[in-house]
């Protein structure tokens, strides 16, 4: 009798431990994780079958709405993909933010300024898979994959499957009411200092500024030193005041706001309506809010879009070129998205082809549909799912103009090969922009202007050759 209960009671635990393994199972396929530490998610105790990737995501925290979107649009990614790829499980992990160790992790979706925090050597080169779908990194529009790799030649560290870059947005009324005629799509900087000089002025009773163009942001005097100086550095390093191109380049750049044709909060005074704004496409809005006052931003067309799209007045022109027609672009860092492969995984080969797979016809309209943006694989730019909004109609073509020459908006270019690059990067780029619109009110010196810029420029430098560990001056003279 003992022996009949021992062999029931064995049998009720073999049964229990297959159900355990067949939800361990479930659990490992499908549905979604939250890890509850920075740590990696073996702390998680997750059960994943040797054919299962995992897949870690970055939380949406600006609302439920927003987060339930995109694992529904993760989800419906996960499942086009296995359509594809039937043999091969993708577990999603959600993080507040990414991790710095990615134990247990095979595939991040992240954005550009993340993958710098694995830029030391996290990432595995991802240009790799790929073929897997007949892809080369040349069917990738050429802003997305200079921003995704840290230099040319350098590994692709990331596949991007979005793009945004910096636009000129104008309102098309306010031209009209000036007198002034919309400049066509391809006009040079020249004819940006003309049009936004002729929008300036007194119109009844409307004072214009031809131009919003933040000064503290790094894609508008990056522009235009990478325009008409090749780069922002001397030799790799900041040097805005010797004498040089790069030194004429941001001359040129405040002459804007000592003729009042741009209007940027800190540096001009008056109650000034802007006609154009030197913005992103996709995300007018991100040119640090919390620097502005609510009537600074109202003067600002980038801030209202959707009342322009409304009333069919919404301009969109891509960043002049130089007067020989060579152009170049900035790309917004902060809202390209993609997906990268883990160095240390032990299932790179699955990892690539889920990254890789963002490439695809079918992933790319998931994804437009819940992150936006250009498309990053040239052979979708001449679809529809994505002109839609700010690039509907001639704003889409106009959009794409440039799209080929786009550089990072930031100071990677700087602090390359750097293993601190993201931390580094993050605090120069804030700490730049606050001691700009902190230090610079209304003084209209150019002197003053290049004096302050050098003085940032002295402490940044010692960043980069790593005398100090991140950037840390309080204030300027």
């Amino acid at each position: 009798m003992n022996f009949l209960n021992s062999i029931k009671r064995r049998g009720e635990r073999a049964v229990l431990l297959l159900l355990a393994a067949a939800l361990a199972a479930l659990t490992a396929f499908g549905g979604c994780s939250r890890a509850g530490d920075n740590g990696g998610v073996t702390d998680e105790k997750l059960v994943v079958p040797s054919d299962t990737v995992v897949l870690a995501v970055k939380e949406d925290r600006t609302s439920r709405e927003a987060q339930k979107r995109l694992e529904q649009c993760v989800d419906r990614y996960i499942e086009a993909f296995r359509e594809v790829h039937p043999e091969t499980g993708v577990k999603a992990v959600y993080y507040p933010e990414l991790p710095k160790k990615l134990t247990g992790i095979d595939c991040l979706l992240l954005g550009a300024d993340d993958m710098l925090l694995y830029a030391a050597g996290g990432l595995t080169d991802a240009e790799p898979y790929l073929g897997e779908y007949g892809f080369s990194a040349s069917d990738l529009v050429g802003g997305a994959e200079n921003v995704a790799r840290i230099d040319p030649g350098e590994p692709l560290l990331m596949i991007p499957f979005n793009y945004d870059h910096t636009v000129v947005l104008g309102d098309r009324q306010l031209f009209e009411e000036a007198g002034v005629a919309v400049p066509g799509a391809d006009w040079t900087i020249d004819g940006l200092e003309e049009t936004a000089e002729a929008l300036t002025g007194r119109q009844g009773s409307i004072t214009y500024s031809g131009i919003y163009m933040p000064h503290y942001m790094n894609y508008t005097w990056q522009y235009f030193c990478n325009l008409l100086a090749g780069t922002y550095l001397t030799d790799g390093r900041f040097d805005f005041g010797s004498e040089g191109p790069v030194n004429t380049a941001v001359k040129r750049f405040y002459a804007f706001y000592a003729h009042n044709a741009a209007y940027t909060p800190g540096l001009s005074s008056g109650n000034r309506t802007c006609v154009m704004s030197l913005t992103f496409a996709s995300m007018p809005g991100r040119d640090n809010l919390s620097f502005q006052t609510e009537k600074d931003a109202a003067r600002n067309p980038g801030k209202r879009v959707d009342e322009l799209l409304a009333s069919g007045n919404l301009v969109l022109l891509p960043l002049p070129s130089a007067s020989d027609g060579t152009r170049t672009g900035m790309a917004n860092t902060d809202f390209i998205k993609g997906f990268a492969v883990n160095s240390g995984s032990k299932k790179q080969d699955m990892a690539g082809k889920l990254a890789a797979f963002c490439l695809t016809e079918t992933a790319q309209q998931i994804l437009n549909g819940c992150f936006g943006g250009i498309p990053s694989s040239r052979a979708m730019l001449q679809s529809d799912f994505w002109r839609k909004g700010v690039f509907e109609g001639a704003n889409g073509d106009n959009a794409l103009i440039g799209i080929e020459e786009g550089r990072r908006d930031d100071f990677t270019a700087a602090l390359k090969g750097d293993p601190d690059i993201y931390n580094k990067n993050v605090r120069m780029r804030s700490v730049f922009s606050a001691v700009m619109v902190r230090e610079l009110k209304s003084n209209k010196s150019q002197d003053k202007f290049i004096k302050n810029l050098g003085i940032f420029a002295e402490d940044a430098n010692k960043v980069i050759d790593g005398k100090i560990a991140v950037y840390s001056r309080e204030g300027v003279a």
